[in-house]
């Protein structure tokens, strides 16, 4: 049985840390005060952002740190932290140490508090996207003193750009930590000209808001007008026939009643040019056919990649005997990516081993969370399945951190969570997992 055993390895290896520590699995942490978790792999993971979403995932410094301690490494990782500070290369990396250097500098260490008011005055990174870097340490770090070094410097330069969310970001947590009376107190009390355009800046935001809330107010009948307007099916099909992506088609098939979703069926079973089929199989892409028809199978099997990708993922939609007949004989034969999503409405008890049976990991990080993720959706849609096996395995492999906590809300549903699991999910790097509440 492939995958037979994913509880921690008793002395893991260089790699099965790094990949635990990429992860966010709470065996990473163990290891650590364990003390057999190693300088290397840390180090990396604390100079180097590793997680696979950055958008969805919340950054690690707190996690890190944690391990940092637990390890016994802190002053093994600060003199280069110190130097990946004084050279600030990404973006995203750079979010992880400031907050890093916030841990350091609470914990006595004046360079890193000394560094971090550096960063938040001079802006070291380019890209003004992240011109925010430090800010959220330094309010944490020194409260008002924080809030009114990170102001002054907007302020600055408040007379070449214009207002925009980093500012509102840095009030809002600032409002969050000092209120909002202290804030205009310590704004409206000073004579720096920075803050006092800061403060300006932010009054005028605040009169331009309630301005845009009254015109919204009385002209909100008239957009719900427009916006319960309904698109013809006969809009839909001609702008198939266009050569525009159709973002929005997927969004009117979720609204369209089975009436309009036939026409653009009969559209799909009677069309060949796949830029039509493209846009319309977006009608289906969360929504089943109103009667199933063959035509997406074919579909799944077309020589245009796009094509066939947006075909296994309107089928994945349906329930019906050809659909499962198709997806069994491909279970048997090519093992492509969407397989398993045909699964989710085709289920049938004993295919959860049947599918751990045939899994075979990709290589590619994005494949493997994809794969992992409809497996997910197919243990959540039959709660029937036995999930004490395939479950595991997601945990254990999946590179997000939130497929990592459905997987084991599956099991805790199960009552089936093994004590080394139980204990990991404690220090796991994901907020909602570590506060489950076992059995």
């Amino acid at each position: 049985m492939k995958y037979s055993d994913v509880s921690p390895p008793p002395v893991p290896t260089p790699a099965e840390q790094r990949d635990a520590l990429a992860k966010g699995l709470g065996r990473a942490r163990l290891w650590a005060e364990q003390g057999i978790l190693t300088e290397a792999p840390l180090k990396e993971a604390c100079l180097q952002d590793l997680r696979y979403d950055r958008v969805c995932e919340d950054p690690r410094g707190d996690w890190l740190w944690e391990i940092i301690n637990a390890a016994g490494f802190r002053n093994a990782i600060r003199v280069p932290l110190l130097h990946a500070l004084h050279n600030l290369s990404d973006s995203e990396n750079a979010r992880q140490l400031c907050k890093l250097a916030q841990h350091y500098a609470a914990s006595g260490d004046a360079t890193f508090r000394d560094l971090l008011y550096q960063i938040v005055t001079q802006k070291p990174l380019a890209a003004a996207d992240y011109d925010f870097l430090g800010e959220s340490e330094l309010l944490a770090l020194e409260g008002e003193r924080g809030f009114l070094c990170a102001a002054k410097s907007r302020g600055a330069r408040l007379e070449q750009i214009d207002w925009d969310w980093p500012e509102e970001s840095l009030l809002r947590e600032a409002g969050e930590l000092i209120g909002e009376t202290r804030i205009r107190e310590l704004l409206s009390s000073t004579s720096d000209p920075d803050l006092n355009r800061f403060f300006e800046s932010w009054q005028q935001q605040i009169r331009e808001k309630a301005e845009r809330k009254q015109q919204k107010q009385r002209h909100n009948k008239k957009q719900q007008c427009q916006q319960t307007k309904e698109t013809s099916v006969e809009t839909v099909l001609e702008a198939a026939l266009g050569k525009t992506h159709c973002h929005w088609i997927r969004s009117w098939g979720i609204q369209a009643d089975p009436a309009k979703l036939n026409v653009v069926l009969q559209a799909l079973k009677s069309s060949e040019e796949p830029a039509v089929l493209l846009n319309l199989l977006k009608v289906f892409s969360n929504r089943a056919l109103p009667e199933f028809d063959s035509r997406l199978i074919e579909l799944c099997q077309h020589p245009d990649p796009e094509l066939q990708r947006r075909a296994w993922v309107a089928l994945a939609n349906n329930s019906h005997p050809e659909i499962r007949e198709f997806a069994n004989r491909q279970l048997n034969e090519n093992h492509p990516a969407y397989l398993f999503s045909l699964f989710i409405r085709n289920y049938q008890p004993g295919d959860e081993n049947r599918l751990l049976a045939a899994l075979t990991l990709p290589d590619d990080a994005w494949e493997i969370h994809s794969v992992l993720g409809d497996l997910v959706e197919v243990l959540k849609e039959n709660p029937m399945a036995d999930r004490s096996r395939l479950a595991m395995v997601i945990y254990r492999f999946t590179p997000c951190e939130i497929c990592r906590y459905k997987a084991v809300r599956l099991l805790y549903e199960q009552s089936a969570i093994p004590a080394w699991m139980a204990e990991e999910c404690r220090f796991d790097s994901y907020a909602d997992t570590r506060t489950l509440t076992f059995a």
